[in-house]
């Protein structure tokens, strides 16, 4: 029986590795996504004004996760569920950073003991300025590795190309070892051969014999 060689089985290993990077890029993207929103929660707390940007990043990370179960069915859905998740994450940074620069620009409580005026906020914490450092950087990795996915995702064929199938049937061996007949030099289509016709066997034709010879007697 033979089977496929090397050659045959080269396009199969390279679809696997580039579907198991396809999967795995969106994953971990969703991953680090999720890990970005908890650092506010961890380092202001649950009472930060920051702490909110953990519902816009779980979105994005539950979009890429999606992402990564559903590249099989075309490359509209993908795109679609990759811009959602980019869009929850930039939302996200959007609603942390407007604490800062509503802080900038209304102004904040001055330090205690002095009392703070209405309608001003306290000054970022420590915990607050650091969660919201590694909340950024965090989404920001998140995007690239999904971008990465959903290139290998354009890039790829729309129809997988299959290996040939392998020969599993042992070649037939020719038994007989007729001469095939020679071709003509014209081009044309030899014609059949015909039987060669047996001549019939020669017989002697018996003749009738002839009497015997008289001799007529003298005239006068």
């Amino acid at each position: 029986m033979f089977c496929g060689g090397t050659k045959d089985r080269i396009p199969l290993v390279n679809q696997v590795s580039v579907q198991e990077r396809l999967v795995w890029s969106f994953w971990l993207a969703a991953g680090i996504a999720f890990v970005g929103g908890l650092w506010p929660l961890i380092f202001g707390g649950t009472s930060s004004r920051i702490a909110s940007a953990i519902i816009p990043f779980t979105i994005g990370a539950a979009a890429l996760a999606a992402c990564g179960f559903v590249y099989r069915q075309g490359r509209t859905i993908t795109a679609a569920l990759y811009f959602v998740a980019g869009l929850a994450l930039v939302y996200g940074l959007l609603a942390m950073f407007a604490v800062p620069l509503e802080l900038a620009v209304l102004g904040s409580c001055p330090n205690p003991p002095a009392t703070c005026p209405p309608g001003l906020g306290r000054p970022l914490t420590v915990g607050e300025n650091t969660g919201m450092g590694f909340a950024t950087g965090f989404a920001l990795v998140a995007v690239f590795v999904g971008f990465f996915g959903l290139m290998v995702v354009f890039r790829k064929p729309l129809l997988p190309t299959s290996a040939p199938p392998a020969r599993t049937i042992p070649p037939v061996r020719q038994t007989t070892t007729s001469a095939a007949p020679a071709q003509p030099h014209n081009g044309s289509t030899p014609a059949a051969e015909e039987p060669e016709l047996e001549l019939p066997a020669h017989e002697e034709e018996e003749f009738p014999e002839l009497p015997p010879h008289e001799s007529s007697p003298p005239t006068t």
